[in-house]
Parts: structure tokens; sequence; C-alpha cells
């Protein structure tokens, strides 16, 4: 793994140029129309929350900048609520992606801009809202994004970002032991079909966990490399996560921080989704959940 240090901007963008953020979970036919509709379906069943998350911010008529923006899914909300929204990515394929997604629903929206967040070269107080979901967490020098969308926000702007939940039952049990375990398995042959079809998680990349396994060793399963791997993927760079005590100090220019801890990614604990209640898993999930979210006003 590449030391942390030497984690650059272009690292990361060539990462998702390859990866579309959450692509591999919905099968390409060649048509973009049906690829969003089957891409916003499993998001918002698999990440429920995320329509409870959008759904308490007020951007009607507000300017809004999103940080990231994956395959557009939460930009369409936040336009059809009646958001002026702008959104900024550090890859040109999932711009590419908004405007595409855009043009077929026939959505209004401020600028698109392939830009490093490290950087941003927007106006100062330009912004009502800053929305990110899992993206700032992808850069080492995340607190230089959270100094720009302090800048960029206006006087009593709100920032709502989702950051990985570092006391979490996904760190400490899922991703800490599970799927270390799980990866380590995958030295028995055979063994990669039957854990794709327990977890959900897509075979190719399974087999490419194997295939850096054997060429690694058992140092691919150290916490300060599996993390990065245990996210987004084999490949995937650079991931770090945050526990509310971390981020009272990342976050320590705005006022009124609030915290909201949402998901407990049963794709990975088969169990729960048949045998707990909603209402209990809702409990589990208010404490041990995997997606942090920092409620901001400048």
């Amino acid at each position: 793994m590449t030391e942390t240090k030497t984690v650059t901007p272009e690292d990361v963008a060539a990462f998702y140029e390859e990866n579309p953020c959450g692509g591999q979970f919905v099968e390409w036919t060649g048509d973009w129309g049906q690829f969003f509709r089957d891409y916003d379906a499993f998001r918002y069943s698999h990440e429920s929350h995320l329509l409870t998350v959008l759904g308490q911010m007020d951007v009607k008529g507000k300017e809004v900048l999103e940080i990231g923006t994956g395959q557009g899914a939460d930009a369409q909300k936040i336009i059809e609520k009646g958001g002026h929204y702008t959104g900024v990515d550090l890859t040109g394929e999932s711009i590419k992606r908004l405007q595409t997604r855009f043009e077929l629903h026939g959505l209004p929206y401020r600028a698109l801009h392939r830009m490093n967040a490290e950087e941003l070269t927007l106006p100062d107080e330009s912004f009502d809202f800053v929305y990110s979901n899992g993206v700032l967490l992808t850069s080492p020098r995340i607190e230089k994004i959270v100094a720009q969308i302090h800048r960029v926000l206006k006087k009593g702007g709100k920032a709502v970002i989702m950051l990985y939940h570092k006391d979490s039952v996904n760190y400490h049990l899922s991703i800490r032991v599970l799927r270390r375990i799980g990866i380590f398995l995958l030295y028995l042959p055979f063994l990669d079909r039957l854990i794709a079809r327990l977890t959900g998680e897509p075979l190719d990349r399974l087999r490419k966990h194997k295939e850096i396994l054997h060429r690694e060793g058992l140092a691919y399963l150290r916490m300060e490399n599996f993390i990065h791997r245990a996210t987004d993927g084999p490949d995937n760079v650079y991931t770090s996560v945050w526990n509310r005590e971390m981020c009272d100090r990342l976050f320590s220019q705005f006022s009124g921080l609030r915290y909201e801890v949402w998901f407990l990614n049963e794709r990975h604990f088969p169990i729960l989704r048949s045998i707990l209640p909603r209402s209990l898993k809702r409990k589990l999930e208010r404490k041990w959940g995997w997606h942090l979210y920092i409620y901001a006003t400048k």
C-alpha cells in the first residue's frame, strides 16, 4: 500500500475514474435511463436512511453545492426539492454521468465542475448548503476540504457531511474481524463464490482481493492497509474513519455541531436482515451505525 502521505488527488481520481462510486452494484445494459433507475432503486433500498437525510434538508430556492457527485441520485433529489444545484467532482466520468442524467430528466442546475475540493475555485460565501455523502474521507487532506466548505458557505449556511464511523459495528466487527477472516479464507479454493452469495460482494472484487492476498501475503490484512481495501474495493487508495471527538476537532470552525448515525450495512450481516425488527435495528444503528452525519453551521 502506498504510504498515506504520498496519496495524491491524482491517485484518488484515477481510482474513481475506473470505479465510479456505486456503479459496481448495478448491471450495465447499454441504456443510461435503465442504469440510473436500477442504481437509484439499489441505493435507496440499501441505504434507505438517505431519503430521510435528504428529506430533512430545506433546500428549496437555496444555493446547494455537492462535493462528490457519484451517479447523481442525490443531486436529482436535491433539484427536485427546489435546490439550485452546483456539483463538483474529482473525476470527469462522474461529471459526464450527471450531465447525462440531467439531460434525460430535463433537470435544471447551476453548474458542474471537475475540481479538486481541496482547492475549490468557487467564490467566498456563495452557498446556503454544502452536502457531501461519503466523499471527504477519500482525501488524506480532509482538513483542507473542510476549510474550503467553511469558506464557500454563507454566514448561517449549513453543511451536511457523511463520514465513515469508527465507533461502529461495521468497523470493529465487520472490517476488523469478519471481512479479514473472509479474505483470509480466500486462500481456500472455491470459497469466493460462497462468500459472494452470503455477503452480496461482487465476485470479481473478491477475486481481486484474492489476487492481492496471494501477492502480498498476510501484510495485506494489516488494518493500516486493509481499511482502504475494505471500503471501496481492493484497488482503493485511501479511506479514513472518524468518530465524534475527531469530528469536533475537524469542524471546530463551525458552530452548532450535531451528529446522526445511520446504517448497519446489513449486506455483511445476513442474519440481521431476517431476524431483527426494524425498531431494534434503528436503536443499534443510532449508536453503532457506519454512516456518521455531521450537521454544521457557519
